[in-house]
C-alpha cells in the first residue's frame, strides 16, 4: 500500500512539473502577446497622429483652394463689369461720332450747295 501510494505521489509530481512547465510556458507566450501589444497600440498611436496630421494638412490646404477659387470668381466677375462697362463706352462714342458725322455731312451738303448758289450768281 505504502509503494503505491508513493508510486501515485510520484505520477503527480511528475504531472504537477508538467503542468507548471505548461503554465511558465503560457506565462512566457502571454508576455510576449502583452510586449507586442504595446508595440501595436504605439505604432496604431503614431499612425493615427500622423494621419491626423495628414488631415488637418489637406484642411489646409482645401481652405486655402476655396479661399482661392472665391477671389478668383470675383477678379472675373468684375473683369466682367469692367469689359461690360467698356464695351457700352465704345457703344455710346461711336453713336455719338455717327451723330457728329451725320451732322457734318449735312454741314457739308449745305456748304456745297451755298458754293453752288455763289457760283451760279457769279457766273
Amino acid at each position: 500500500l505504502l509503494g503505491e501510494s508513493k508510486g501515485k505521489i510520484d505520477t503527480l509530481n511528475q504531472r504537477n512539473k508538467e503542468l507548471q512547465h505548461q503554465v511558465e510556458s503560457l506565462e512566457s507566450s502571454k508576455k510576449a502577446v502583452e510586449n507586442k501589444l504595446v508595440v501595436t497600440k504605439k505604432e496604431l498611436a503614431d499612425a493615427t497622429a500622423q494621419y491626423k496630421e495628414e488631415i488637418r494638412a489637406q484642411q489646409v490646404e482645401l481652405q486655402a483652394n476655396e479661399t482661392l477659387i472665391a477671389d478668383l470668381k470675383t477678379q472675373n466677375r468684375q473683369q466682367k463689369e469692367v469689359a461690360s462697362n467698356m464695351e457700352a463706352n465704345a457703344d455710346r462714342v461711336k453713336a455719338e461720332l455717327e451723330n457728329k458725322l451725320k451732322a457734318l455731312e449735312q454741314e457739308l451738303g449745305t456748304e456745297k450747295g451755298r458754293k453752288n448758289n455763289l457760283a451760279s450768281l457769279l457766273g
